[in-house]
């Protein structure tokens, strides 16, 4: 059976000098059956928090709830959680038969359940030939072995299943594929299931609802698609894709239509933006961060007074797209953007001065400083 795990006020604080505060009054539930995302850049506690989860670090303060059982005190060994690690932790002395099974034997299953369970956790992770052959973990591919991994997780039913980067030491390709093969046995078994990872385009593939972590704090949890195309501030925003940042200052505003003067050449632009939560309240003569993800920008030859100028550094051919990095000048240096246009521009080659041209109905307001 599915369960609901519930974060109230959970605190990590590692000794040290000084001491590290990993984790600060994290509080969030997981619905049960749900595949949810830790998401952050690393030294953000999202591994952490996992680790906390299964019982292997002690909080510092707060409870960890599974469905209404208290288990923050509860050892590892007494929770029924399964456990995947980025390396695998599979045991070359045994064969692929015994590795799964081994969570079995340890709960003193008896030997014809051991075999029907096996045979049918192995069928779901799509290994039944390897089962046949049932050789020694070390004859496996990468991702055979994390298959195999999975199996052994989850072959004796627990009710909450732990990955820790489980995909990151595959190629890009097998990557993908593994992804897609993870949420296909997730939504088959309805285990709630927590993935840590900080590759956002993974996150956003396999998720249904993601956290953004940093510095120990949940910054913004929700779907990719709401997280996407409602960022709670620039750093979210930036995490999830890639945002380009002008720094500006609110010269007017008319109700949801703004006049924001950027710093790159006193630009005036007037816009209809997204506000995010942490620039709820900006008035004008405030300094702000406006945001346009590339897709939302474009790029002209020959540009004119009054436009925002630059020069195209590198133009990459990335299949749906043409991606322009563009060098904008600020302050007396230089800056990049990134501008996708969906074919090249013709005339427009590296090295050219061009002029970037900004959307009226898109683009977000953040608060200034925040991106970082």
């Amino acid at each position: 059976m599915s369960s609901r795990i519930r974060y109230k006020e959970v605190e990590k604080i590692f000794p040290g000098d000084p001491p590290v505060h990993a984790l600060k009054k994290v509080s969030f539930t997981i619905e049960p059956g749900e595949l949810f995302c830790l998401l952050g850049p690393s030294g953000c506690g999202k591994t952490t928090l996992l680790r906390c989860t299964a019982g292997l670090e002690t909080l510092s303060s707060g409870s960890i709830f599974y469905n209404d059982q208290d288990v923050t005190s509860i050892p590892p060994f007494r929770r029924n959680i399964g456990m995947v690690f980025q390396s695998y932790a599979l045991y070359p002395h045994l064969n692929v038969f015994e590795n799964v099974a081994y969570g079995l034997r340890v709960r003193k299953v008896d030997q014809a359940t051991v075999k029907r369970k096996v045979e049918e956790i192995m069928e779901l992770v799509g290994l039944p030939d390897v089962l046949k052959r049932n050789p020694s973990p070390t004859a496996l591919s990468g991702g055979q072995q994390q298959r195999v991994a999975v199996a052994r997780a989850l072959v004796y039913d627990p009710q909450i299943l732990l990955l820790d980067e489980p995909l990151a030491n595959l190629d890009a390709k097998l990557r993908r594929h593994m992804r897609a093969e993870i949420r296909r046995i997730q939504k088959v078994t309805n285990i709630t299931t927590i993935f840590v990872t900080h590759d956002q385009e993974e996150a956003m593939a396999i998720g249904d609802r993601l956290a953004i972590m940093r510095d120990g704090i949940i910054e913004q949890i929700g779907s990719s698609d709401e997280i996407y195309h409602n960022p709670a501030n620039a750093f979210v925003s930036n995490f999830i894709g890639k945002m380009n940042f002008f720094p500006g200052r609110i010269v007017s505003m008319d109700g949801d239509h703004y006049q924001i003067q950027l710093d790159s050449a006193g630009y005036d632009l007037r816009f209809t933006p997204k506000v995010a939560s942490d620039a709820q309240g900006a008035k004008a003569g405030d300094r702000i961060t406006v945001g346009f993800r590339p897709e939302h920008l474009q790029i002209a030859p020959s540009p004119t007074e009054g436009q925002v100028r630059g020069r195209v550094r590198i133009i990459q051919h990335l299949g749906q797209v043409v991606r322009y990095e563009v060098a904008l000048e600020q302050g007396g240096t230089e800056r990049a953007i990134e501008v996708d246009m969906r074919r090249l521009v013709p005339g427009v080659l590296e090295g050219d001065e061009i002029a970037v041209q900004f959307p009226q109905d898109v683009g977000f307001l953040f608060a200034e400083g925040g991106e970082e």
